[in-house]
């Protein structure tokens, strides 16, 4: 009998993050998998006041984070926290060790970044598989890509202010040549973004916000209706990254659930 799979995941601010436990584990379970999710937290262990020297504006290179602020209100995760910038070198060192000690004190089987972030090329590593929802989702772009005789319509979500450096992102990508890429820019709600894709007609729609509608606070009919005023699927890391572990993670799909009843001619 194969043994249970070990999952965890890493993220990118305070614990705790339940929804990402229930999220992965249910899902995966859903279909099939047998699993189980441990989870870190980077920040953990340090106060907001531990982090402040290290607070950065937008125009930084950084990791935005949820973290606890005494006193903060109005955040989708509740009174008490907010959504804050960390120096991109602090926080990536933060990731390594938060892998690290999934491997050494958890004894994890591999490791998922609960982000869509980009990280300096070979800044953190695995001694198991790492798994980088933000390579994921390039990925499926690439295969979108790459059988089509036309230029495939790729909608974008993207924070206003990181624009320009998205765009840059996407333009370096070798399949970039062979999409339409229509980039819409949350400037006032990702809603407003959303109808914009619409009225552009993209066949695909992207948005890097891992975990984006599972916080405890997010209003249950967030994701379907950015998904109506798009009128295309919406990818999102979350759900391309469970369906990606699925095949990773034993037992095998049990395909002939998936068949009628008695499916399957005997001699």
């Amino acid at each position: 009998m194969a043994k249970r799979t070990k999952l965890g995941v890493v993220t990118t601010g305070h614990g705790p993050r339940d929804e990402y436990i229930h999220y992965h584990q249910e899902i995966l379970r859903s279909l099939g998998a047998d699993v189980e999710v441990v989870i870190r937290h980077i920040y953990d262990g340090l106060a907001l006041e531990d982090l402040l020297p290290h607070q950065v504006g937008k125009e930084t290179p950084n990791l935005g984070s949820h973290v606890h602020v005494p006193g903060a209100v109005g955040n989708h995760m509740g009174d008490g926290w907010e959504h804050r910038f960390f120096a991109l070198d602090f926080a990536t060192g933060r990731v390594q060790a938060a892998i690290d000690s999934l491997e050494r004190d958890d004894g994890v089987d591999m490791v998922l970044l609960a982000c869509a972030a980009e990280f300096p090329e070979g800044s953190i590593s695995a001694g198991t598989l790492l798994i980088h929802p933000r390579e994921l989702m390039f990925s499926v772009v690439d295969n979108l890509a790459r059988g089509s005789r036309r230029k495939v319509r790729i909608g974008v979500l993207v924070d206003a202010e990181h624009a320009d450096h998205d765009y840059a992102d996407w333009a370096r990508r070798p399949f970039f040549e062979r999409i339409e890429l229509v980039m819409a820019p949350v400037v006032t709600t990702a809603l407003a973004a959303a109808e914009e894709l619409g009225r552009r007609h993209v066949e695909f729609a992207f948005f890097f916000g891992y975990g984006v509608g599972l916080a405890p606070y997010d209003p249950v009919d967030e994701i379907p209706r950015l998904q109506a005023a798009i009128g295309a699927p919406l990818l999102l890391p979350h759900r391309v990254t469970s369906l990606h572990l699925r095949n990773l993670i034993g037992p095998g799909l049990d395909d002939h659930a998936y068949l009628p009843q008695g499916w399957g001619l005997t001699s």
